[in-house]
């Protein structure tokens, strides 16, 4: 079993943990485009969180806009009888009315705000801790978070949170919260097209752990998509176009990393995993899941041996004309 220790606390926690945006279901931006995975089976979900607490996963991260508030529901039910072996990496700073998915309305980053935010995630999440607090706001001006930092410091202090991260691409921004030793987390993406050695190299500087966001770029690495792949609305790649010269070209390239990583027995998506995991021992991965089909397969990675240096290095060169770098600005 693979574990990873939380920066600057050092607690052990499993290398790999649970991404639960898609439990939360549908929910969309004042523009109307939705944010979702499709539809959700709380039930389903709940079976999801409890086979990988099975399976040693024991990081779950969330945030109180996931589903304008369901999936902190949903988590807090799930983990109940299982709180103190578990840590909650929640987040906030997104307006909403609860349960209403057309509701979003902006950010709050106010004092009152922040401390409304919390009782209202405590409330859902059956809690009345949060291990890692995150901010939600990936550019916030860094001049402005002064406030929300000391805000964050003020909880810690309270006992309310363990501590708390940024959920952001940017390393100055990483960089400005780090200046508190309360921050022990930043967020960020990677993927195999998209990569922030900046951020990395950081992280292991001032031994904070990286929470590694979109593992597989939103979804569209599974290798379930193709140009010819119908999606629903009410799944946020419905809007994509895979017919995209860039995207077909990428796609086409997980055919052939297929033949690479079954060589050992991993699938694809565990062995997008292990290829992350290989990037730094400050990094875990958060991959999403909305069953236990998918948790099985995320999860059973912790027990695989890391991938090969030769094998490492064929992957980036298979993707190498297709890496952007730094702050994400699109899925694929």
């Amino acid at each position: 079993m693979k574990k990873r220790k939380i920066g600057r606390i050092n607690k052990e926690v499993s290398a790999i943990g649970m991404g639960c945006f898609a439990i939360g279901g549908p929910f969309y931006r004042s523009t109307g485009g939705v944010l979702a995975y499709g539809q959700v089976d709380d039930e389903e979900s709940i079976k999801a969180i409890h086979k990988a607490i099975d399976m040693g996963v024991n990081v779950f991260d969330t945030a109180d806009i996931y589903g304008v508030g369901r999936s902190e529901k949903v988590l807090g039910k799930a983990l109940k009888d299982y709180r103190d072996d578990i840590v909650i990496a929640t987040k906030f700073a997104s307006r909403f009315e609860e349960g209403n998915p057309i509701s979003l309305a902006g950010k709050g980053t106010s004092t009152e705000y922040i401390r409304r935010a919390i009782r209202d995630s405590f409330r859902r999440l059956q809690t009345d801790f949060i291990d890692i607090y995150q901010f939600h706001s990936s550019d916030y001006p860094i001049e402005e978070s002064i406030k929300v930092r000391n805000t964050l410091d003020d909880l810690v202090q309270e006992g309310l949170i363990g501590s708390f991260g940024w959920s952001t691409d940017d390393v100055e921004r990483a960089k400005f919260f780090a200046e508190s030793n309360n921050c022990v987390a930043i967020q960020y993406a990677l993927n195999l097209t998209h990569h922030n050695r900046l951020m990395i190299k950081f992280c292991e500087e001032e031994n904070l752990s990286g929470l590694i966001r979109s593992p597989f770029a939103s979804g569209t690495l599974t290798g379930k998509y193709g140009p010819d792949t119908k999606i629903q609305d009410d799944h946020m790649l419905s809007r994509l176009d895979f017919s995209d010269e860039r995207r077909r070209k990428i796609l086409s390239k997980l055919q052939d990393l297929k033949e690479i990583l079954t060589e050992d027995g991993r699938s694809l998506i565990q062995g997008q995993l292990s290829w992350i995991l290989a990037q730094s021992k400050t990094i875990i991965p958060i991959p999403g899941a909305k069953n236990v089909k998918q948790i099985k397969e995320n999860a059973g990675t912790l027990e695989l041996e890391p991938l090969k240096s030769d094998v490492v290095d064929k992957i980036n060169e298979l993707f190498q004309e297709f890496i952007t770098e730094g702050v994400l600005k699109s899925s694929l």
